[in-house]
């Protein structure tokens, strides 16, 4: 899991990634990301943790307004928020 630091969002913006945007103070976001650590050991998959907190303007502009929140596609909009399954995280990525 990388944690997103000041502008890298130009560098990856036209890679395959997935977004998992999240705020240290938010309980189901912490239990998201012990999820996806053992998930990320599995699929081999790249995760992406935005910090709200820190880039509250990156999440405003995609229109992200439940945390925790995944964008698995861009061009789908295919987004899951709030208490998310492993199951249903796993589902996404295989559909990638």
């Amino acid at each position: 899991m990388i944690i997103i630091k000041n502008n890298i969002f130009k560098k990856i913006q036209n890679k395959k990634k997935i977004l998992i945007f999240t705020a240290n103070w938010c309980n189901p976001c912490n239990i998201l990301k012990k999820k996806i650590k053992k998930i990320e050991k599995k699929t081999k998959m790249l995760f992406f943790l935005i910090n709200i907190d820190i880039h509250q303007n990156y999440a405003i502009e995609l229109g992200i307004k439940i945390i925790p929140t995944i964008i698995f596609d861009f061009k789908k909009k295919k987004i899951l928020s709030g208490l998310i399954s492993t199951k249903d995280i796993i589902k996404e990525i295989l559909l990638l």
